[in-house]
């Protein structure tokens, strides 16, 4: 799995779009990234001292991968307006070949009135 930064793992994915819209799919995953598993990623450990003085850092995952590549970045929480933003519109962009689903009404013509409840006498 390869580790990008945030901006060149949307234009990445963008090409993920792009090379599965006539066959196969993409899937995204996103959670969030704790100490335990920060430590074994090793991302962007410059002060690892600072860190734990100034509290945990927080952190998201998101991985995207087809049927033949994985890729995957680290986003900060201060960057994660940011970065869902610009996921939404390639987003927007690259789902436009789904298809709707064809819902047929299997009632026959003399249903209808039998599910229609009866009036109530007047009084």
């Amino acid at each position: 799995m390869v580790l990008l930064d945030s901006d060149r793992f949307l234009s990445e994915l963008t090409r993920l779009f792009d090379a599965t819209r006539d066959k196969g799919s993409v899937s995204i995953t996103q959670k969030r990234v704790t100490a335990a598993s920060d430590k074994k990623m090793d991302v962007d450990d410059d002060d690892d001292d600072d860190a734990e003085e100034d509290g945990p850092k927080h952190r998201c995952l998101v991985r995207a991968r087809t049927e033949k590549k994985k890729i995957s970045t680290v986003v900060e929480a201060k960057d994660l307006l940011k970065f869902h933003t610009s996921l939404s519109n390639i987003l927007k962009v690259s789902t436009t070949t789904l298809k709707r689903k064809e819902r047929t009404k299997e009632k026959k013509k003399g249903d209808k009135k039998e599910d229609q409840p009866t009036p109530a006498p007047q009084a």
